[in-house]
């Protein structure tokens, strides 16, 4: 790598670490020994929740009537887990015998894209840094994310390039993902649920966003589709 690239792979680095303080989670706080998983830390225990239930707090719909038609206004009850939401996207994540990211430390920087659209096959993204290794894993079931996951269709790896997770990290930073709201930060009806998760050796975090069809978040996880075979029409972005 030229000496170029390497300042500003560095620059990006310390830049992305400096939004981390005071907005992600201390994965000290969620480390759990006790939880039953096999050799590549896959939970054996199919009821076992895939994120920390309080990361995931209970969120009220108001439908509230305008000019313009019907929105849908939120608000987070305090205090209060989402377990239908955890459990339903733990459900996907099990039937794709991935591992779980928060139960332990790391000794590597992980993102994982899970992708649940209600009528077409779930999928999830995994792309992990360890050293100068760089490896995209990726999983589709033949079922659907708004109904039963099904089985794996398709599970594949790529070997990527610094360039490309220096790339994919700043399309992380520009959408401020440590800095994002916890949980499911938006709901919809039908549509599709965006969940990114995040960890590395002192931290963790996962948000939901439901049906971006623009902007910096959409624009990092549409990057990890774009790195794999899948051929996806725009239409089935959602």
């Amino acid at each position: 790598m030229n000496k170029t690239l390497r300042q500003i792979l560095s620059i990006g680095i310390l830049t992305l670490f400096l939004t981390q303080i005071g907005f992600s989670q201390s994965i000290e706080k969620f480390v759990d020994s006790t939880i039953e998983v096999d050799s590549l830390n896959v939970p054996t225990d199919l009821k076992q929740p895939y994120f920390p239930k309080e990361m995931f707090p209970e969120v009220e719909m108001d439908w509230i009537k305008t000019d313009k038609g019907t929105k849908i206004e939120t608000k987070v009850k305090e205090g209060n887990y989402d377990e239908f939401v955890v459990n339903w996207y733990s459900k996907h994540l099990h039937a794709m015998k991935e591992p779980l990211l928060f139960n332990r430390k790391v000794n590597k920087e992980i993102y994982r894209f899970t992708w649940l659209r209600t009528f077409d096959k779930p999928m999830t993204f995994r792309f992990e840094k360890k050293n100068d290794r760089f490896i995209l894993y990726w999983k589709v079931l033949n079922g659907a994310g708004g109904y039963e996951p099904g089985e794996i269709e398709i599970e594949r790896l790529k070997i990527l390039t610094e360039k490309e997770w220096f790339e994919f990290t700043q399309l992380i930073g520009k959408a401020n993902f440590w800095e994002m709201d916890l949980g499911r930060s938006s709901i919809g009806t039908d549509g599709s649920e965006w969940i990114m998760e995040g960890v590395n050796q002192t931290e963790y975090r996962v948000v939901s966003v439901w049906s971006p069809n623009k902007g910096n978040f959409y624009n990092a996880c549409d990057y990890l589709i774009s790195l794999t075979n899948l051929k996806l029409t725009d239409k089935k972005k959602y």
